[in-house]
């Protein structure tokens, strides 16, 4: 019995643990099949794929490479890092990975609903804004002001500041609060809905009035230049066109959409179909005239949406012949005038048309600042802006998200990983037919790096505040 034993012991030292104790080796392939999955649901799904060939973007080989370090990968954290640098190499803020997380302890703490402020998805943004951080910044407005604005001097201007952190009011937690406190509930309320349409409603109008309100205040003070300061803004929703015709006379319109040929986009089109054919027959002159236009441009893109576009070749390095975006109809006729009934078709029509109509409270020379983490609606404000010519934008490169989801289609979900992917369905074009996604460059550049602190951005804003400001007037 003991040679046995020394001969088993023997074998663990030359042969190491008994094979049943070692670990399986990692095997990469259904990690593979991840990637193929995900370079197919983007060949059917992604608007922003032809874009990013027609940039220079290599597709075949950002695809190779991707399966390479997946063969490569001796982890699952190793494979997970392969899929992300392959999403992360279109540099779209819309395009996203979400990997499953483990489900955490349950409590009857975690059971309880949480307050109506956070079912309502209400957060605090990270974006505490540059410019009222300026040397000699004072504020103006009401103390309890939704926004936060002011004035500074430079090179002997007077700069009137405004800054937006989020274009939601549901960036604004403080304002969800006076909401529940207006409509007579608390924290703790159940809300359906019909409550949450309700309180969506008074919202976004509260958040109109409060742009406005602050806007009167920096009026007010009659500063040379209006600097509106969305450095961090992640973006939001249409209030950005709001502001946009709050901030200058010039004609701003807010640009074509691009949606991806698909199903989801058919069933989105065919929906705004029945609102506006619900009202032709209530309509009358040129408002019918106009909505028959509009009716019988739904009705050609919603055929093209089902017409299939092989993408395929673009992963080979090959052109295709055709196209897989379906350009958004555009409505130009009349809306309903301020105070009266807004029909279901107005916000099929015109969506911003659900704010509360606005003209302009500043007419006189204007700065966008800009960073890295502006993106998506702030894209579309600060764009929509230089390519009328209304503002300078200052600061860095926008992030690049450019349109977000306009249909109904939910993220794709890979078969091994059980990771989300979320993609995009639109893109918007420029006036010289750029992709929105490939960001707002500044005309007034500042140096902004992603690694700065707030100090150190401040101090640049301060150094570059004097050119921009010059280059405001001078376009006026």
């Amino acid at each position: 019995m003991r040679l046995r034993g020394a001969l088993i012991a023997a074998a663990l030292l030359l042969g190491g643990a008994p094979a049943e104790a070692q670990p399986a080796a990692f095997d990469p392939a259904p990690w593979q099949a991840d990637l193929d999955q995900l370079r197919d649901a983007m060949t059917e799904r992604y608007p922003n794929l032809e874009w990013a060939a027609a940039r220079g973007m290599d597709l075949p080989a950002a695809y190779s490479r991707a399966r390479a370090r997946l063969g490569r990968a001796r982890s699952e954290y190793e494979a997970r890092r392969a899929l992300d640098r392959f999403v992360e190499a279109f540099r779209d803020g819309h395009l996203e990975l979400r990997w499953p997380r483990p489900a955490g302890p349950s409590s009857d703490a975690a059971a309880a609903a949480p307050p109506l402020c956070d079912r309502l998805d209400y957060f605090d943004p990270e974006a505490p804004g540059i410019a009222p951080r300026l040397p000699g910044f004072r504020k103006v407005g009401a103390p309890d002001a939704l926004f936060t604005a002011g004035v500074v001097e430079a090179a002997g201007r007077r700069v009137g500041l405004l800054q937006v952190p989020l274009f939601s009011h549901q960036g604004l937690p403080a304002l969800c609060d006076r909401l529940l406190m207006q409509a007579k509930l608390t924290p703790d309320s159940p809300c359906d809905e019909a409550c949450a349409t309700r309180l969506r409603t008074l919202a976004e109008a509260a958040f109109v009035d409060g742009l406005r309100t602050q806007l009167e205040a920096v009026a007010a003070e009659r500063p040379d230049v209006l600097l509106v300061d969305v450095a961090g803004n992640g973006g939001g929703d249409d209030s950005s066109v709001v502001l946009a015709k709050l901030v200058t006379d010039k004609p701003v319109r807010r640009p074509p959409a691009g949606l991806i040929r698909a199903e989801a986009t058919a069933k989105e089109l065919g929906d705004r179909l029945t609102e506006v054919d619900a009202g032709l027959r209530r309509s009358r002159g040129a408002e019918r005239a106009a909505l028959a236009r509009f009716g019988a441009a739904l009705r050609n893109a919603q055929a093209a949406a089902r017409v299939p576009c092989d993408r395929a070749p673009l992963w080979r390095g090959e052109p295709i012949a055709c196209t897989a975006i379906v350009m958004e109809p555009v409505y130009e006729g009349p809306l309903p005038g301020p105070g009266a009934p807004r029909p279901a078709w107005v916000s099929v029509a015109a969506p911003q048309a659900r704010f509360p109509a606005v003209t302009p409270v500043w007419r006189g020379p204007l700065l966008v600042l800009t960073d890295e983490g502006s993106g998506s609606s702030s894209e579309l404000f600060a764009a929509m802006l230089q390519d009328a010519g209304a503002a300078v934008i200052v600061g860095a490169h926008t992030g690049g998200a450019g349109c977000g989801h306009m249909t109904s289609a939910g993220p794709v979900r890979l078969w091994n990983s059980g990771a989300q992917v979320s993609m995009p369905d639109c893109l918007r074009l420029r006036a010289d037919g750029t992709n929105e996604v490939a960001g707002v460059a500044p005309d007034v550049p500042v140096g902004f790096l992603a690694g700065d602190t707030d100090r150190r951005r401040v101090e640049l804003l301060a150094a570059a505040l004097p050119r921009a400001v010059a280059a405001a007037v001078a376009s006026r």
